[in-house]
């Protein structure tokens, strides 16, 4: 027997096909290519739309140096799990877009921080402590450099603390809180007056309360007494208003400002708001581009981890303090 012959156990014959069974396993059924052309063309749609998206969100985010030349003796944190002091910074500049509150002699530039806020995240995640400082707190400012500038400024005793940035940037605020309280702070968000406005109008208003009417001509606030939603140009003046609150001094704003932040944090948590993939990146839109972040939180995975963190914690576990304060001998208004 030649060796061409010889067969295998269980070896079965090779029979060419016909061009009719060939046919049947080439060409599927119409319904079936349309399908997979749909299918190809959604997932196309959804890679570019996903790409769009980070491309602008990433595009969107602008940085400045967590610090001004103080010193930092702590290696850095594990955003997603270590204990981590934010700084959140209030602009009150009136450059671009937020010129229609003043000019821009009044606060250009940096601007001054006309809202700092300290959000200490326990370890465990368990809860979250948000420390008002007020902004006429008298304090020393450290020495601090403008790399923007290449300009160093000296040490300033008992100077306002909300002027730190206006001279040196961001990083000189934080570097002043670090003085003061003795943290070192991991990272900062700075917003401006647009911020607010777009961020309220993004969730649909924010609801306040207030036991007595209020009409503020200064901060051009104007409420009844009662629970109202604000929005926009509204929702800006009730956390600018110093006449509308208390006795007219910023504890009184300060008030008023962590009540807002407690009520847009219950909204953003609500069904309906983060669950909705439009107004979630609209939100996300609106807060990127109106954000300044240290290098540590200039991506969008980095936002994400502090994001992710911080949804998960019941808002009955967020504790708004304000620093303890004493009129100051020289300026009873300070």
């Amino acid at each position: 027997m030649s060796e061409g012959n010889t067969g295998y156990p269980g070896q079965g014959n090779l029979v060419a096909a016909s061009a009719r069974h060939l046919r049947g396993f080439r060409r599927a059924p119409g319904w079936l290519r349309a399908l997979t052309v749909v299918v190809s063309v959604l997932l196309l749609g959804v890679l570019v739309f996903g790409g769009y998206w980070v491309w602008r969100l990433q595009s969107n985010i602008n940085t400045s140096d967590l610090s001004a030349g103080g010193p930092r003796t702590e290696g850095a944190v594990n955003d997603s799990s270590d204990r981590l002091q934010i700084l959140v910074l209030g602009s009150d500049t009136r450059s671009g877009d937020n010129s229609q509150w003043g000019t821009a002699d009044q606060s250009s530039g940096y601007g001054q921080s006309d809202v700092m806020m300290l959000v200490d995240v326990a370890a465990e995640n368990k809860h979250v402590n948000v420390i008002s400082i007020p902004r006429d707190l008298l304090v020393d400012i450290p020495a601090c450099t403008d790399k923007k500038a290449n300009q160093t400024y000296p040490e300033q005793r008992d100077a306002m603390i909300n002027s730190a940035m206006a001279q040196a940037g961001i990083g000189c605020a934080v570097d002043t809180v670090n003085k003061l309280t003795g943290f070192e702070v991991d990272h900062f968000m700075m917003a401006d007056f647009n911020a607010v406005k777009e961020l309220s109008n993004a969730v649909g208003g924010v609801d306040v309360c207030v036991t007595a009417a209020v009409d503020d001509p200064d901060s051009r606030l104007h409420l009844p007494a009662g629970t109202s939603q604000v929005q926009g140009d509204q929702a800006l003046a009730f956390l600018r208003t110093r006449h509308g609150f208390a006795d007219g001094g910023d504890l009184g704003r300060i008030k008023a400002q962590q009540g807002f932040l407690a009520s847009l944090t219950r909204k953003l948590k609500s069904e309906g708001t983060l669950g909705n993939p439009d107004k979630v990146l609209t939100i996300a839109d609106v807060v990127t581009k109106n954000l300044t972040v240290d290098s540590g939180l200039s991506s969008l995975p980095s936002l994400l981890t502090i994001s992710n963190r911080l949804k998960n914690i019941d808002p009955g576990s967020v504790n708004f303090i304000t620093v303890p304060t004493v009129p100051a001998p020289q300026d009873p208004n300070r």
